[in-house]
């Protein structure tokens, strides 16, 4: 066969040489641009490396917040099944009462168990000179006294009070949810006592 006729075979064979040395690069770019998504994909499927479908993770969080909501009603509803209503009553007394004036600002609360509560007494000292007050608190009945709890309270806390000085005294408390039943009417009392302030104030 003479070099003229292979001479076509010859263009053909480079021709279709070119185009295949053309398009594999562009396979491979191709290929490569496409990796990426492709692997998220794949991540978002089988959840490796760290990727899950956030839609499906977004509705779990919602569900668990749904249950924790859950759990809370349930619980503020078994709280409200143990409380009760307890009538409180505050009286005071002093030892000099035709001098020292101190009173509770009311003298009876109707509280529920299990909620905080505030209230306040009135302390002034009419006398020419600075005195120093202590209170000293008891409840009857006297086995109530566990079942309440004070988070503020000016009990044994020594009060000066200058010559014709008046003072509020806050209380903050609760009763406790497990108080017997039969607790229904408590009595809160505090008795106070005074003496002249012999240090100067520093």
């Amino acid at each position: 066969m003479s070099e003229a006729n292979n001479q076509p075979i010859k263009n053909g064979i480079e021709t279709r040489l070119l185009i295949k040395l053309v398009a594999f690069p562009c396979l491979m770019f191709g290929f490569g641009f496409l990796l990426i998504p492709l692997y998220d994909v794949f991540c978002d499927i089988t959840g490796l490396n760290g990727k899950f479908d956030l839609s499906s993770s977004q509705q779990l969080s919602a569900q668990q917040i749904a249950a924790q909501q859950n759990i809370l009603s349930d619980n503020n509803t078994a709280v409200n099944a143990l409380s009760q209503q307890v009538t409180l009553q505050f009286t005071t007394a002093s030892d000099q009462p035709n001098v020292w004036q101190f009173k509770p600002a009311k003298n009876q609360l109707t509280v529920t168990t299990g909620q905080q509560y505030q209230t306040v007494f009135h302390l002034s000292n009419p006398t020419g000179q600075a005195m120093e007050f202590t209170s000293i608190p008891s409840i009857s009945p006297g086995l109530a006294s566990e079942y309440l709890i004070k988070t503020e309270c000016f009990c044994f806390q020594k009060q000066i009070l200058q010559p014709g000085e008046e003072v509020e005294m806050p209380l903050v408390f609760q009763l406790r949810n497990d108080i017997p039943k039969e607790f229904t009417k408590l009595t809160l009392a505090y008795r106070i006592y005074a003496q002249p302030l012999t240090e100067p104030l520093k």
